[in-house]
């Protein structure tokens, strides 16, 4: 009926299909010789279903949806036009009326309004043609990746209260990107949700893009903006859990339809959400279109899928002495992994903080699939050392080291993300302990470290520029703090750690093996000091020294050599707010020695010095 075939009904309740978003939802058809919107919507215990809408004066009657097999309702209006608001009048089983929003919408109202909108997605056309096809040809593993994380709600604003449009994005946050080095952009999830304290991590519409900032067309020149200066776009992903707004995906047709039938399975105590049941086939089928759809309609090159761990384990967090899976979401997730998996160039990447074996592990291997994986243990052990006054860093030295036990367990991104800038935890600056100076001295360090640790890289804005002020999703970053030298010098700081991570091969290939790293001094706990070389598949290498110290390093004797080395990289530059002290230039050795000075605070990276260098 109306175009829509009865083998999709079937798969959607009973099958596999990622092609939801094709049928489910208000499309533009032309059915018998005139152009109108055919409703479809899936409410499979519901007795009727009538569309209200500013079409007819939000009648609760008058546009009913027909009944159809699988337990779906649709109907074929040709009065409809784009920009029209409307939401599904449920009548349930015991006679209740539920306004619903779509869950197909691709447009809705602004907050805090809360119907979906008719849209027209088609007609684009995107000019990245050459971006996706060098995407496609890489192997991501052996690329440079450092992704800059950004909520747009709180980037900028106009006047510090208006949100930006996207077109005002490509304006100003396009270049941003660009001008730091940065290889890839995630965007917090950009799809619609209607309460801004949830940074986007309660969604009611997984196929609307949030109509705070303009309309999906606008978000698909932002992405295609993006792509012409050479950057990915990551989405955060939320399949996990949403809220229980009444306009929502929460008993939809008055029963249990996305959630578990089992209050104890369905409610989530953690965030006072309601969990995703990956039991039922058309919640997977849901999912499964939502990847596609974002991938397909908006060219986004890879997508970071929230709260794993709160999927794959029931209850998790809560105490309980021994893991209890959830084999219905590790089979979903290793399903939609294999489905995007095959798409060329394209990342799935998981934010997973427990110790489930193989999240980046292929799926033969016992894996979930994922491309990548956060690494949530470096990030707790390396922030609580870095927050440590000098006389406690001593006894916490493995904190530091630990994390190179299991580097290649997985495929990590080394994640600073806004996780770590709120609800009192400080911004990642003010967590550094000492004076101003040493503050920014040990910021970075940290970051040094960071871009030279086995892993790609990820940093929440606002870490940019060192600012102090705890993030809030309500107010635009403080970016006036450029106007003072130690915020602009650590922007330039950035800047340059990201074109010389770039250009080093040892950086960024060879991540998954001890080829690619091997110790040099490991256990310097009385000196807070540590040594490492990278190697690249291409032969190259470099000689990494961290000073985690509050004292200068001089005479430091560090390896047997007769070769000169090169300074390519010293934190301590006077252009990065440093002092200009430790090593520079061409080392040459002395009695078969490298011997360096290490600034406090600081880091060096070290090359052979190549012909001419000198």
């Amino acid at each position: 009926m109306y175009g829509i075939p009865s083998e999709f009904l079937k798969a959607y309740v009973h099958g596999v299909t990622n092609e939801g978003h094709r049928y489910l939802g208000a499309h533009f058809i032309d059915w018998g010789n005139q152009i109108g919107v055919r409703f479809l919507v899936y409410a499979p215990r519901a007795r009727e279903v009538h569309i209200a809408s500013d079409r007819n004066d939000w009648s609760n009657w008058q546009h009913g949806l027909q009944r159809i097999e699988e337990g779906f309702f649709v109907g074929f209006f040709p009065e409809y036009r784009e920009g029209d608001s409307y939401k599904y009048v449920i009548r349930t089983q015991t006679g209740e009326q539920l306004w619903k929003a779509d869950p197909y919408a691709f447009y809705s109202e602004q907050v805090p309004n809360n119907a979906s909108k008719v849209f027209n997605l088609s007609g684009y056309k995107w000019n990245d043609k050459d971006f996706q096809a060098q995407a496609a040809q890489k192997n991501i593993y052996e690329e440079p990746m450092s992704i800059y994380e950004v909520h747009l709600g709180s980037w900028r604003r106009w006047d510090g209260k208006d949100y930006y449009t996207f077109d005002q994005f490509i304006d100003q946050l396009v270049p941003h990107v660009k001008d730091l080095g940065y290889t890839h952009v995630e965007i917090m999830p950009v799809t619609e949700f209607p309460y801004d304290g949830s940074w986007g991590y309660q969604q009611t519409g997984y196929f609307s893009i949030t109509s705070r900032f303009g309309d999906p067309k606008g978000f698909m020149r932002l992405v295609d903006a993006f792509h012409l200066a050479g950057i990915g776009v990551i989405l955060d992903w939320v399949p996990c859990h949403f809220p229980k707004d009444a306009h929502g995906l929460a008993y939809f047709d008055g029963q249990s339809l996305y959630e578990s039938e089992f209050w104890h399975e369905a409610y989530n105590k953690q965030w006072d959400t309601l969990n995703f049941d990956f039991n039922r086939r058309h919640v997977c089928n849901f999912f499964l279109s939502n990847a596609s759809f974002l991938r397909d309609k908006f060219h986004i090159d890879g997508i970071r899928a929230d709260a794993v761990a709160y999927m794959i384990h029931h209850k998790f967090g809560e105490d309980h002495q021994q893991a209890v899976y959830n084999q219905a979401a590790i089979s979903f997730l290793q399903e939609v992994n294999t489905q995007m998996g095959s798409v060329p160039g394209f990342m799935m990447m998981a934010e997973e903080s427990s110790a489930f074996y193989g999240v980046s592990k292929s799926i033969e291997e016992g894996g979930l699939g994922f491309h990548f994986k956060w690494n949530m243990g470096w990030m707790n052990d390396t922030l609580s050392y870095m927050i440590r006054e000098q006389d406690e860093r001593a006894n916490l030295h493995q904190k530091l080291t630990f994390p190179m036990m299991y580097a290649y367990s997985e495929r990590f991104i080394l994640p600073l993300s806004h996780d770590e800038v709120v609800h009192m935890k400080r911004s990642i600056v003010d967590k550094m302990p000492g004076y101003y100076d040493e503050m920014f001295a040990q910021l970075r360090l940290l970051y040094l470290y960071q871009y030279t640790h086995p892993g790609k890289k990820l940093l929440f804005m606002g870490g940019e520029f060192a600012q102090f002020r705890e993030w809030s999703e309500n107010r635009s970053l403080d970016w006036d703090l450029l106007d003072y030298e130690a915020h602009m010098k650590t922007l330039q700081y950035v800047r340059e750690l990201n074109n010389l991570y770039r250009s080093q091969a040892s950086l960024y290939t060879q991540e998954a093996t001890w080829e690619g790293f091997h110790w040099i001094d490991v256990d310097n706990e009385y000196q807070k000091f540590m040594a490492y070389q990278r190697n690249g598949s291409d032969g190259s290498g470099l000689i990494i020294c961290l000073n985690f110290s509050s004292l200068e390093m001089i005479h430091h004797r560090l390896i047997e050599t007769d070769k000169n080395y090169q300074v390519i990289f010293n934190s301590d530059e006077t252009r990065f707010y440093g002092r200009d002290r430790g090593s520079s230039g061409v080392i040459q050795p002395q009695d078969g020695h490298l011997i360096i000075g290490v600034a406090p605070f600081s880091g060096l990276i070290l090359r052979e010095e190549q012909h001419g260098e000198r």
